[in-house]
């Protein structure tokens, strides 16, 4: 099977099988969140960005980020 690479700036993550799980944060999605989605709306991504931290924090390695509003 052939492995899939995630990159980022700063960061490549493989995931496939026979790799070690990967713990992706999901937190960012304005669905559901009323007050975030007006945030975003308006420009203002300080949540997003707390979010995006205390998911790392909490051991994420990638982040699925949803920026629908």
């Amino acid at each position: 099977m052939t492995d899939t690479v995630l990159s980022s700036a700063t960061r490549e993550v493989a995931i496939g099988f026979g790799r070690p799980f990967v713990m992706i944060g999901e937190r960012i999605n304005p669905t559901g969140r009323q007050l975030l989605a007006e945030e975003m709306k308006a420009g203002d991504f300080s949540r997003v960005e707390a979010d995006a931290i205390a998911q790392v924090e909490a051991g994420a390695q990638m982040l699925d980020v949803n920026a629908g509003i």
